[in-house]
């Protein structure tokens, strides 16, 4: 094969890798804007109730630069406790954001900051902050730890110890996030967003892009029944 017929061939490979990719972003990002809706369908009564939990939680993780589907998962666990802690929808997203705001002022990488917020659903699933999930956020989110403490008029080694004892509750830690809402909300006025958040960002609104797209043309529907 002369150089030429093999430059050819290189950039015809080339040409089908890349739109192999491409397929491949667009169905792990319908999946991602699927699994979404599927987890907020199950926290909301209306299309109205969904529609509106979908627009909070984007806009949460855009104002603070973390992962929609992980903000998503700590939107609904607070969902989960809405009713009997009589907390209404717009309380849940107040909560979210809180979280997120806080998650963001620790300062880490975008994986910890996804990681934190993912054992932080998983400790309100549970119904208690301890053991694994505050280990994990002690390392990867302190700023959450430390609303937590504010809000309880505490400081972390109260904390840790009430860890220890089981009382860190979910509704115990969610009176305490909403007593430390001020507090948080002037210590995230002082940060800038770093590069990582800011790509966290651009992954979230393309998520949102393609995801709206998939649903409307009901690409997503037609390509998951092919399947």
């Amino acid at each position: 094969m002369c150089i030429r017929d093999r430059s050819v061939a290189t950039r015809s490979l080339a040409a089908q890798m890349t739109a192999l990719v491409s397929v491949g972003v667009l169905i792990s990002k319908m999946d991602t804007y699927t699994g979404l809706q599927n987890r907020l369908k199950l926290v909301t009564a209306s299309q109205n109730e969904l529609n509106q939990a979908m627009k909070d939680t984007f806009s949460i993780a855009q104002a603070t630069g973390q992962a929609w589907d992980s903000t998503a998962q700590v939107y609904q666990r607070f969902a989960d406790n809405a009713k009997r802690l009589g907390i209404t929808l717009e309380q849940t997203a107040s909560l979210t954001d809180t979280v997120a705001k806080s998650i963001s002022i620790s300062g880490g990488s975008a994986a910890s900051a996804e990681a934190a917020l993912v054992q932080f659903g998983q400790a309100l699933a549970s119904g208690v902050l301890r053991g694994e999930e505050f280990n994990s956020i002690s390392e990867q989110a302190p700023a959450l730890l430390k609303a937590i403490a504010t809000g309880l008029d505490t400081n972390i080694g109260q904390l840790r110890a009430m860890a220890a004892q089981g009382q860190l509750t979910a509704d115990v830690v969610i009176k305490s996030l909403e007593k430390a809402k001020v507090s948080v909300d002037t210590l995230f006025g002082k940060t800038d967003f770093t590069i990582g958040q800011s790509f966290q960002m651009l992954n979230n609104e393309v998520t949102k892009f393609i995801g709206e797209a998939g649903k409307s043309s009901g690409a997503a529907k037609l390509t998951a029944d092919s399947i």
